[in-house]
Parts: C-alpha cells; sequence; structure tokens
C-alpha cells in the first residue's frame, strides 16, 4: 500500500497471511482485509482509554496517533465518540476548571493551562467565567499566601516580600491581587 503505515495490530489478531517478523509486502486484496482489523483496534483502544477518564478530543487524537493509526481511521472514530458523547470537550473543561481550582491556582496559570490543552476557548472561557469567582480567588490567595509566609524562615521584610510575590505570580495569580492580599495580612488584626 504505497508503503504508508495505517496503524498497528497485535500479533494474536493478524490473519495468516501476514507473517510476524518478517517484512513483506501486501497485495491491495490483504490490504483491504487488514482495514475492518485497524478499524476494530483502534476503536477498542479508543473507548478503552475513555473508559478510564474523561479526555478531551485533542488527547484522544493523539492517543491514536501515537499508535501510528490513519487520519481517516482516527476522523471517523472520533467523530463517532463525539456523537455518542464518550468525547466532551465541554464536560472536559468543565471538569479540567474544577480540578485546578480546587489546587488554588490563580486565573493566569489557570488559562495557560487550558491553551495547553488544546480546547477551543469559546468552549472553556464561558465555563470560566461562571465558575471562578473572584472574591473567592482573593480568599483564596490570602489564605494561600499567609500559610506560604508562615513556612518562611527569618529574612528582611523586602526579601520575604519578593519571594511572596515571585511565588505567586509563578502560580499564575494577577500582580495586583497579590498586593491586594499582601497589604491585606500585613495590617495588625483589630
Amino acid at each position: 500500500m504505497d508503503d504508508k503505515s495505517v496503524g498497528t495490530l497485535p500479533i494474536k489478531v493478524l490473519p495468516l497471511f501476514v507473517r510476524p517478523g518478517e517484512e513483506q509486502e501486501i497485495t491491495a486484496d490483504e490490504a483491504e482485509q487488514l482495514w475492518p482489523l485497524l478499524k476494530s483496534h483502534a476503536r477498542s483502544l479508543l473507548l478503552d482509554y475513555l473508559a478510564k477518564a474523561e479526555h478531551s478530543e485533542h488527547q484522544s487524537r493523539e492517543h491514536l496517533r501515537k499508535r501510528r493509526f490513519d487520519a481517516a481511521i482516527i476522523d471517523e472514530l472520533i467523530d463517532y465518540c463525539k456523537e455518542k458523547k464518550f468525547i466532551d470537550d465541554a464536560r472536559y473543561s468543565e471538569i479540567y476548571i474544577r480540578s485546578w481550582l480546587k489546587r488554588g491556582i490563580g486565573l493566569k496559570l489557570l488559562r495557560s493551562k487550558l491553551r495547553e490543552q488544546r480546547i477551543a476557548q469559546s468552549i472553556w472561557e464561558p465555563l470560566l467565567e461562571e465558575m471562578y469567582e473572584p472574591e473567592d480567588g482573593f480568599d483564596t490567595l490570602k489564605s494561600q499566601m499567609h500559610k506560604y509566609i508562615s513556612r518562611q524562615k527569618e529574612m528582611s521584610y523586602n526579601k520575604l516580600k519578593d519571594k511572596t510575590f515571585g511565588y505567586f505570580v509563578n502560580k499564575g495569580f494577577d500582580l495586583d491581587m497579590i498586593a491586594g492580599a499582601w497589604r491585606e495580612l500585613q495590617q495588625p488584626l483589630t
């Protein structure tokens, strides 16, 4: 078939005309016989993958692409799984956002992580706006900052401030929000 790789099959499902361990050319008729086996194997791999955890369309495509399946097989299976709601980027985004919000990261880092997932921004942005409350983010930041400061060894005020700001900028929090939390934590309790 024009030296084209269209997927991989386990030895136990290979038809008799294929001799494992040997390089051989197959006829067009033999290739036609392998095509349904490849599709079936790819479908099985994808459904097993999706049964274990929620995955995005991009992750599912990559899972099959790593196993060198033909693009036509991948497209057909992805469409099938989307139609059956086995793959739903909106559902995946919601779970992903909730998971990262529980970990207490800032909005900037969360947006960056969502872009890394290669899901359309039009899918996850409305979910993020609905799920992220700035007041909760500020309270989370303040709580984390209090714990972070209490764990630090003795150091000068400026060094502690620089270290704290750097830590929370890396966690994706906005600089103004960090400064506000810092000011509130520096005020003596009355």
